[in-house]
């Protein structure tokens, strides 16, 4: 019993900074989504389709980090600190060139890209540019997370919370200034939002760059310290790549997934927005335990500990369940005043009501399967997770989608029943996954 009270506060310890600092990304979020909201609909509905655009290329991009994480987590667990370095500086040297690379491809292609998918001019418009303007922010993004995955892997996730809550605060503050003109700048509407974001992640950089260039990891890490090697960078995409692959296949099929209300209708697209942006907050506690428990498994494998690395799924699994229940009750009993809270268009609102029911309820089984997911991959076996996720996004998430939504006519609540399968199919497979244990003998 003790051993089960000792392994929730650590988890707990780890989760609770990194939902924190994702709370911040996602009040982020919401004040961009009211702020923009009081612009317009065809404003509201640009920035739903360029965001989920833009975090297509860019969260996928940032997934670079999870190789860092995971071969410094099985470090420390082996008490290989000096190591930690090498695999560091070479994840940034990749973060570097991938990001300077994407940025001079995506900011040129989005606004074509825009006017292609969606039938209305002045959305596409819209929507183009602010993606152009965003796309600028792809460098300093990805070696923001490649740092903070540095300092998560070795147990110091407040770090994630500090430069989160920094990047998000700035955001929230230069959207303001930006888009309705204050302290004397030019009113720029939604590319106000836009160029708040890529000031916000360059401040963002420049703090977690002060942190590691501290003497103390250099002598603890050796961080900075070189030399690069292509070995440990072939390592670090090796386990990456898969992940990127996954991260890219997922958010591009829930890019498909908005792309499709579009097609249904303005107002849809407008409240699948703002759906967004609430049942992003929903789903805080299951993405802060499911990374905390990859951290902690990656690190009792490195001390060859399978044990406790099998006890920390099943502590966080349940401390999820409780988390999940508990934030969909909230959810479905204030889900109007909510909804509000984003945009005064009572269409919008009543639109997104019930799709927003149905996801609560789906969420139940959400954070168990984020644990599964990041236990799996928190053991290195990233090529099954990608794998598997592409079989479930394509295979049967979009078809079902599709079907429902628009073959049989249901609209949005077709959709959203669609979208609350995707969770259940995550947590059943990778619960069968785990079951089967062979994750536990996985090298790194």
């Amino acid at each position: 019993m003790n051993q089960k009270k000792e392994l929730n506060r650590r988890i707990l310890q780890l989760s609770i900074p990194i939902m924190l600092g994702n709370l911040s990304q996602t009040l982020m979020s919401t004040a961009d989504t009211i702020m923009v909201g009081r612009l317009s609909r065809e404003a509201l509905a640009a920035a739903g389709l360029g965001n989920i655009f833009t975090f297509t290329f860019i969260i996928p991009m940032g997934l670079l980090a999870m190789g860092t994480r995971i071969k410094v987590a099985r470090r420390v667990g082996e008490k290989n600190l000096h190591s930690v370095g090498t695999v560091v500086d070479n994840s940034l040297v990749i973060a570097a060139i991938l990001g300077t690379f994407a940025t001079l491809i995506l900011s040129f292609g989005a606004p074509l890209i825009m006017r292609n998918i969606n039938p209305d001019p002045v959305v596409a418009d819209l929507a183009g540019e602010f993606v152009r303007i965003r796309f600028l922010s792809v460098p300093f993004f990805i070696l923001v997370m490649a740092g903070q995955a540095f300092f998560e892997a070795t147990s110091r996730t407040q770090i994630t919370l500090y430069s989160s809550v920094l990047i998000n605060g700035l955001n929230i503050v230069f959207n303001a200034v930006l888009i309705f003109g204050l302290l004397g700048f030019p009113a720029l509407g939604l590319m106000g939002a836009a160029w708040g974001s890529v000031l916000a992640t360059f401040c963002g950089l420049l703090f977690i760059g002060l942190l590691m260039y501290n003497p103390r990891e250099k002598i603890t890490y050796g961080i900075f310290s070189g030399p690069l090697s292509l070995k440990e960078i072939r390592s670090i995409l090796d386990l990456s790549i898969p992940t990127m692959l996954e991260g890219f296949g997922s958010i591009f099929s829930y890019f498909i997934f908005v792309w499709v209300h579009s097609l249904i209708g303005t107002v849809e697209l407008a409240a699948a927005s703002v759906l967004n942006s609430v049942y992003s907050l929903m789903f805080l506690p299951a993405m802060g335990l499911g990374k905390a428990t990859g951290i902690l498994v990656g690190q009792f494998l490195g001390a060859k500990d399978r044990v406790l690395a099998r006890l920390t799924t099943v502590q966080a699994m349940k401390l999820g369940a409780v988390f999940s229940i508990f934030i969909a009750l909230l959810g479905i009993i204030f889900a109007r005043p909510l909804l509000l809270l984003y945009t005064p268009d009572i269409e919008v609102v009543s639109t997104a009501i019930l799709p927003l029911v149905i996801i609560l309820i789906g969420s139940s089984v959400n954070s168990m399967g984020m644990v599964t997911r990041h236990t799996i991959i928190g053991a290195g076996m990233t090529r099954w997770t990608f794998k598997m996720q592409m079989i479930i996004c394509y295979i049967i998430y979009l078809p079902v989608v599709y079907f429902l939504g628009i073959f049989l006519g249901l609209g949005i609540q077709g959709t959203y029943l669609g979208e609350a399968l995707y969770f259940i199919l995550v947590f059943v497979t990778h619960y069968w996954k785990f079951q089967k244990g062979d994750w536990q003998y996985h090298q790194v």
